[in-house]
């Protein structure tokens, strides 16, 4: 594709644009892909241009984080004054109180067309801890006998990633450019703390070690050997499979499936399904859900203290109901050695 075709085909997809929004953009647009192709004259224009995103993807982006209330008048243009008047008003509150919108920085896209992949390696004997900090970057794990990494991304100079070890702890600060980490993980690591904001986290964790994972935006998935987890999400969906001694989920936004808890669960989310499946008659769980389903499996044979209550939906569960009706649901059982407690606002509840 052409730089015309490229511009050509971005003009059409941001039709929800006003006039004077949409030639501003594809100004903006062309100027980087010439200064690109200016400092890539060992690349062509045409492969330029591939190394950019589809421009249906920059127009999702573009509406993400601009909204629409800039294509309602003046996006064709139009005879009447006013009309502009009131779409060149909006750009310029927008842009007082935003700063304009950035592309989520252009640098990030037009990096992957300015610098080749580059790849960071290394291993390690003795680690025990794992901390890593990331931007926008997947990253995954497995168990094997020793410690290794492998960072891929396009990355300056300035904004490379930097590895430093304190004894047995090793930090990884992936920075922003990397855009995967994958890592091997002993026996002798004990825990893996992850901070990003965003990035999928895919991680099977050694027999016993536990984990911290923190993400703005992001799906995490963890496989747990014995160990305690806590996983946090603004918005995306979690896993947690294997045997845990205890989980923490909380997520805004997103749906939770946890499977194989032996001792205490805590699962939290604002908007998302749950569904939880303990291993143990004596296990402590508590599920909550804002707007969502919640289904609990229990052990086969057990008959855990019980309360699951919903404000506007059903509640199917072993116990002596007390409540339905327009106000909700609700139903206890007692019992032991084990607690189950769920609780959901908009949405029907199962424990079987």
């Amino acid at each position: 594709m052409t730089k015309r075709q490229y511009l050509d085909e971005l003009a059409a997809q941001l039709y929800f644009l006003t006039v004077r929004e949409r030639a501003e953009t594809l100004r903006e647009f062309e100027s980087h892909i010439d200064d690109t192709i200016e400092a890539r004259q060992d690349l062509g224009e045409e492969a330029v241009v591939d190394r950019l995103p589809p421009p249906a993807s920059v127009a999702a982006r573009y509406y993400a984080e601009a909204g629409p209330e800039s294509s309602s008048d003046g996006r064709d243009g139009s005879a009447d004054g006013r009309a502009d008047g009131r779409a060149d008003g909006r750009t310029r509150a927008r842009e007082e109180s935003r700063g304009g919108f950035s592309f989520g920085d252009l640098y990030s896209m037009f990096r992957f067309a300015r610098r080749e992949e580059r790849e960071l390696s290394g291993e390690a004997d003795g680690v025990d801890r794992v901390v890593i900090e990331s931007v926008a970057c997947d990253v995954s794990a497995k168990t094997s006998d020793s410690f290794s990494f492998v960072i891929r991304g396009r990355w300056s100079d300035e904004t490379a990633p930097r590895i430093r070890r304190d004894g047995g702890a090793w930090r990884v600060d992936c920075g922003p450019d990397a855009d995967e980490l994958e890592l091997v993980l002993p026996e002798s690591v004990a825990e893996l703390i992850a901070n990003g904001a965003s990035g999928d986290c895919s991680l099977e964790l050694p027999a016993a070690a536990s984990a911290r994972i923190r993400t703005a935006s992001g799906d995490l998935s963890c496989r747990v050997s014995g160990g305690v987890v806590e996983l946090s999400s603004a918005s995306g969906d979690v896993a947690v499979s294997g045997r845990s001694s205890g989980v923490r989920v909380g997520t805004a936004s997103g749906d939770v499936y946890v499977e194989g808890v032996l001792g205490e669960a805590r699962i939290d989310t604002q908007s998302g399904d749950i569904m939880l499946k303990l291993a143990s008659p004596d296990a402590d769980a508590s599920a909550r859900s804002a707007s969502g389903d919640v289904a609990v499996r229990l052990v086969q044979g057990a008959a855990p203290d019980l309360l699951a209550e919903s404000v506007s939906g059903d509640v199917s569960a072993p116990g002596d109901r007390v409540g339905k009706g327009p106000v909700g649901s609700r139903v206890v059982a007692s019992g032991g050695p084990g607690r189950v407690r769920v609780k959901t606002v908009s949405g029907d509840i199962s424990v079987r």
